[in-house]
């Protein structure tokens, strides 16, 4: 787990740059990284979330589909 810059934990997959920004990455199910960088530590944590649910989805429709 990333730090943000006062040694707090920001959670799995995020941490803090010195600039400030928050670094947001996870890996998908076939293993491909994606990352962002985001002002907020709330934006981070729901972008994270958010492509999670994503990926899950996709995945499930594809498996579906074929």
């Amino acid at each position: 787990m990333g730090k943000n810059l006062k040694g707090k934990e920001c959670g799995k997959g995020i941490c803090q740059r010195k600039d400030g920004l928050y670094y947001a990455r996870f890996v998908d199910k076939t293993g491909k990284r994606h990352e962002k960088y985001l002002p907020t530590l709330p934006e981070a944590r729901n972008w994270i979330e958010e492509s999670k649910y994503a990926d899950a989805l996709q995945k499930g429709v594809h498996s579906d589909g074929c």
